[in-house]
């Protein structure tokens, strides 16, 4: 008895531990990982184990942009009685979306374990997962850099009715002098099969003889291609146009 009631405040109850295949995937790729579970001091029902992949970034909403949650994919796997020092390991997959926004700046993925017991403090368990760009992706944000303009701050756009319901935005200012008159370029992607649509924004700057705004232009990029494409300069020659 005395043991089922430190099991229900979490003292020498069951634990889990998520242990991932590869911790730097792309989107679209697939999670591999192990959740190990450990019986504590006592019996335990255990109703499942719930997973969710989920980013933390600068989010832009309907009032504003603040930082916070957002649950990339998730799922449950039905688990049942763990016994006293009972051992238990469960194989899972989760696929990431194609426009998962990737690990940059403040946005962070984690994976993140929780064992539902009934009547008792669910044990928790929070790995690191690196999601890194696509080939197409990474040439794109070289690209930019290379045409002259360097990263400076990067947000994600979440809506639950869109699809995807998550876009993530790269703001680049321009680093040359010859640039003054752009204030920046916003870079985002949405995925197609075999490609990415590039949709690029240059943010004009107003002044005496200048007029401000933005101008924007949409480029898919076929994965086939990107590698015979010079990204830098086809992107100088988009934002020059658009300047």
């Amino acid at each position: 008895m005395f043991g089922k009631v430190l099991s229900s405040l979490g003292i020498g109850g069951a634990t889990v531990d998520a242990v991932l295949e590869h911790e730097a995937l792309a989107p679209g790729d697939t999670l591999r990982a192990e959740i190990r579970i450990q019986g504590g001091n006592a019996a335990q029902e255990i109703r499942a184990a719930h997973l969710s992949l989920v980013t933390r970034c600068l989010v832009e909403g309907p009032h504003g942009r603040r930082h916070g949650d957002i649950v990339l994919v998730e799922g449950q796997a039905p688990i049942g009685r763990i016994e006293v020092g009972e051992s238990l390991i469960l194989p899972i997959e989760m696929d990431l979306p194609r426009a998962a926004p990737i690990t940059i700046g403040s946005t962070s993925t984690r994976l993140e374990t929780r064992l539902e017991v009934p009547g008792a403090v669910d044990p928790r368990d929070s790995d690191p997962v690196t999601i890194r760009p696509g080939v197409t992706m990474a040439r794109v944000l070289q690209g930019i850099e290379a045409a002259g303009f360097r990263l400076s701050e990067t947000e994600v756009e979440y809506q639950p009715r869109r699809d995807p319901p998550f876009l993530q935005e790269f703001d680049f200012r321009p680093v040359g002098l010859g640039d003054l008159g752009i204030e920046e370029v916003e870079v985002a992607f949405l995925p197609y099969a075999g490609g990415v649509e590039l949709l690029l924004t240059v943010d004009r700057r107003g002044g005496l003889f200048l007029g401000g705004g933005e101008r924007m232009m949409r480029l898919r990029i076929d994965d086939a291609e990107a590698g015979r494409i010079d990204m830098a300069a086809e992107l100088r020659r988009v934002i020059e146009r658009l300047r």
